[in-house]
């Protein structure tokens, strides 16, 4: 359970903007291979190629939309990681800062050194139990 604030780390993305970028990245690339056919054939009248026409844009549209969905689910898995890396280092740095507000405080606590001893060494326990359980978690995520 994480004790930070997470509103400043970067979001996942959504799904309408994974779609939004899919279909029109996917959009954009056939109106560009239907242009170039239209240069092609009709405007510089390149009719000695021979082939397919429509056949190479049709093949092309799932082919393009496959990788660029494809491409987008990477980035969402890589996103997730490094926002779990921040967390982890985020919950680290809180710990860690505690531990060391209570060791300066210690210096200023009124009584007898064996109470001054016991907080010094909670916060040292504090410190290493965050370097030894919470750190880990950042490698974990690949």
């Amino acid at each position: 359970m994480a004790m930070v604030d997470t509103t400043r780390l970067p979001q996942p993305l959504s799904q309408r903007y994974i779609w939004f970028v899919t279909l029109g990245g996917t959009l954009f690339l056939f109106s560009m291979a239907m242009f170039s056919q239209w240069l092609l054939y009709h405007h510089w009248h390149f009719h000695s190629f021979h082939g397919f026409r429509w056949g190479t844009s049709l093949v092309m549209v799932p082919a393009v939309a496959t990788m660029l969905r494809l491409l987008m689910y990477q980035e969402q898995r890589h996103r997730q990681a490094n926002i779990n890396r921040f967390m982890a280092v985020a919950e680290a740095n809180h710990h860690i800062r505690n531990a060391l507000t209570v060791l300066v405080a210690a210096n200023y606590l009124q009584g007898e050194e064996r109470r001054k001893i016991a907080v010094i060494q909670e916060a040292i326990e504090r410190i290493e139990n965050t370097l030894a359980e919470v750190l880990p978690q950042i490698n974990d995520e690949k």
